[in-house]
């Protein structure tokens, strides 16, 4: 995970014949210097344009490099001439030791949407004979295609970027645009923020938390994400488990039955579904299934085991079934009504219920909205039997007792009551609705078995007319009828398992997620992130102090555990800073990233480029100071570049006294080539 700059080549064709710049980089510090308008952010936005990453400035699709390489540029002798052709190339290195040479065009034939990647060093050594291969950036699928750039440079550096939440569509990956900018701060926008100006127009959630957490390697949204992983999981099994629940239920209604003892959702307990079983109406009652399958087939094999006997044999016993059938049709037409008659006034019942629920809701937010009143006023009203609220009118002249209103409730006090009341009459109201949904089920079943006794009763009528020598059909119906309610509930059981397998299969899935759950650290941040943060903290507070932070003491300043952003005393740093501790600040986070990455595994590419960093006047001991401490980077074997328009005796005075590699361009940086082969 490591990105080194090597070399860096300007090219333009103009009418004047070919301009250009080559520029070496070093392990360390490397200080660039040109005067004001002679190029100097030519470079720094050519290296960002070469690895296509103009778009961490703006959506725009624009070129960022100025005329120079657009449409004209100056000489030296104070010439202008015109660019007919121009491009950029960038030789870089990773942690592997590869080194490629990226090149894209600035005003060519080609489309400046294409990158031409060179396996080996283009431009250091001067190889020719390298291997080529074409990438494509800006356009949708450069950063997840195998022929995106942005795609290739993530697997050239190492990096899995990781998928984040976007506001406006599903997950999407976390762009290189968004990561760039803690390590590169550009002139334009890259000073307005700490710790980065990261791009916000990608509609990412959270971009410059998601941007550092990778950054720094962060357990936190791994966690985060795992964690909403899992409670979609969990949600989709107990959607499941409810979907095959209603099924369930639905079938059983059908064939007169209920499930019983079974869970609305899913339980980890193995033992949970053993107790579940089918229940069928009889008469006034639930029966368990197994008892009427075991009542039926003793039945069944009674009749199979008798020869059908002739209507004559069955007169008497046809008359007096037929009599017990009509008795119990009586009896369950008596128990129809009264089921009936009980449902309307039930259903009145629930009815009152929920408008009472209606009317307390109602109260409860008139006496909400007068606490917030009191709350916003500063005036808590004080209310008295014997004054009425709004005109302070005495109440002398009332039909009620004075003594009998004597106690007022506060609007506090009523709110709560209200809430009491409400509750009390919900938890009514769904038992209500529980009991309501029974007796649907038990007149259906009531009138499948008035259906069932009818057509036996005219079956056992036609029979006392039939000739007495005909085989009773009585009889072999009772049998039919009886085999068939066995197949109808074996039919039943069937499904009933099918749907227990299917539930227990989600059971043993629901219990795996709850035990990954449970191995997932309570904490947010973990004891690894943690631990980061506060060398972070440690290493921003050394920095703003040798770089002249004085608004507070640095020792005030932490690292938020929530934001990443530097804080005091749990509050985001704001405009109480002055510009130029705002600028010494910027340094400090972002020089201690880098030095973080030598300490503790991160994803920092050990890099760091500042355009400009002497921004708002920052005082010369201040500035001296950071580079002092920039220069350390080569003994972390990392690299650092700064481009600076800063006073050319004043730079030399502190380059003089530390390590260094020194860039000095006394004019423009473009200037004549020899031909365009020339270095």
């Amino acid at each position: 995970m490591t990105l080194r700059f090597r070399h860096l080549r300007l090219r333009a064709v103009t009418t004047d014949g070919a301009y250009g710049a080559d520029i070496p980089f070093v392990s360390g510090l490397t200080v660039l210097w040109a005067d004001n308008t002679k190029g100097k952010s030519t470079c720094m936005q050519g290296m960002l344009y070469a690895l296509g990453l103009e778009r961490m400035l703006s959506p725009r699709r624009e070129i960022p490099l100025p005329h120079a390489m657009t449409t004209y540029l100056n000489t030296d002798e104070e010439k202008r001439v015109e660019v007919i052709e121009s491009s950029v190339s960038l030789e870089i290195a990773n942690g592997d030791n590869q080194v490629i040479t990226v090149s894209r065009a600035v005003k060519a034939s080609t489309d400046t949407r294409l990158v031409t990647v060179d396996f080996g060093p283009a431009l250091s050594e001067g190889r020719t004979d390298l291997k080529r291969q074409n990438f494509f950036v800006l356009d949708p699928g450069a950063a997840q295609r195998e022929d995106g750039f942005h795609h290739f440079l993530e697997g050239y550096l190492g990096w899995r970027l990781p998928q984040v939440r976007r506001y406006d569509a599903p997950e999407t990956k976390l762009y290189l645009e968004t990561v760039f900018p803690l390590f590169w701060v550009e002139q334009k926008f890259g000073w307005t923020a700490i710790p980065a100006a990261i791009p916000t127009y990608m509609r990412i959630r959270e971009v410059h938390k998601r941007a550092v957490e990778f950054i720094m390697d962060l357990d936190v949204y791994k966690l985060e994400v795992q964690r909403e992983r899992l409670a979609e999981r969990i949600a989709a099994n107990a959607k499941e488990w409810s979907v095959i629940r209603q099924e369930l239920e639905r079938f059983l209604a059908r064939g007169g039955g209920r499930v019983a003892a079974l869970s609305e959702s899913p339980l980890a307990d193995p033992a949970a579904l053993s107790s579940a079983h089918v229940q069928l109406a009889e008469a006034k009652e639930w029966v368990p299934l197994s008892t009427v399958v075991s009542q039926l087939r003793a039945s069944v094999a009674d009749l199979a085991a008798k020869a059908v006997p002739a209507v004559e044999e069955q007169s008497e016993e046809v008359a007096q079934k037929l009599q017990q059938l009509t008795q119990q049709v009586d009896e369950l037409n008596v128990e129809r009504i009264r089921l009936h008659a009980l449902q309307q006034l039930k259903l009145a019942d629930m009815q009152s219920l929920q408008r009472r629920i209606d009317a307390l809701e109602d109260d409860l937010l008139k006496n909400l909205d007068v606490q917030r009143l009191q709350r916003y006023s500063g005036v808590t009203a004080a209310l008295t039997p014997d004054r009425c609220p709004t005109c302070e009118q005495a109440l002398v002249d009332t039909l009620l007792s004075q003594e009998a209103i004597s106690a007022v409730m506060p609007v506090s006090d009523n709110i709560e009551y209200i809430r009491s009341q409400k509750k009390m009459f919900e938890d009514i109201l769904v038992r209500e609705q529980a009991d309501e949904s029974e007796r649907r089920d038990q007149l259906s079943a009531v009138g499948r078995k008035l259906v069932d006794y009818y057509a036996q009763i005219r079956l056992l009528r036609s029979e006392l007319v039939a000739p007495g020598s005909n085989p009773s059909a009585s009889i072999i119906e009772e049998r039919i009828r009886g085999e068939a309610r066995m197949r109808d509930l074996e039919a039943l059981q069937a499904i009933f398992d099918d749907a227990m397998d299917r539930l227990r299969a989600l059971q043993d899935v629901y219990a795996a997620l709850l035990k990954e759950r449970a191995e997932i650290p309570a904490e947010k941040l973990s004891q690894r992130d943690r631990d980061k943060l506060a060398r972070l903290t440690a290493l921003v507070q050394s920095q703003a102090r040798d770089f002249g932070f004085s608004t507070f003491s640095p020792f005030e300043l932490s690292i938020s555990e929530d934001s990443y952003r530097p804080e005091k005393e749990g509050f985001e740093i704001g405009f109480e800073t002055s510009a130029s501790d705002a600028i010494r600040l910027k340094w400090a986070y972002q020089l201690s990233l880098l030095e973080l990455a030598n300490e503790k595994p991160t994803n920092h590419p050990g890099m760091l480029l500042f355009d400009e960093p002497r921004q708002q006047s920052s005082s010369r001991p201040s500035f001296q100071n950071l580079l002092s401490r920039a220069a350390g980077a080569r003994k972390r074997d990392q690299q650092v570049i700064f481009s600076t328009s800063e006073d050319l005796e004043t730079l030399k005075g502190i380059t003089a006294n530390i390590e260094c590699k020194e860039v000095i361009f006394p004019g423009y940086i473009l200037q004549k080539l020899g031909s365009w082969q020339g270095d």
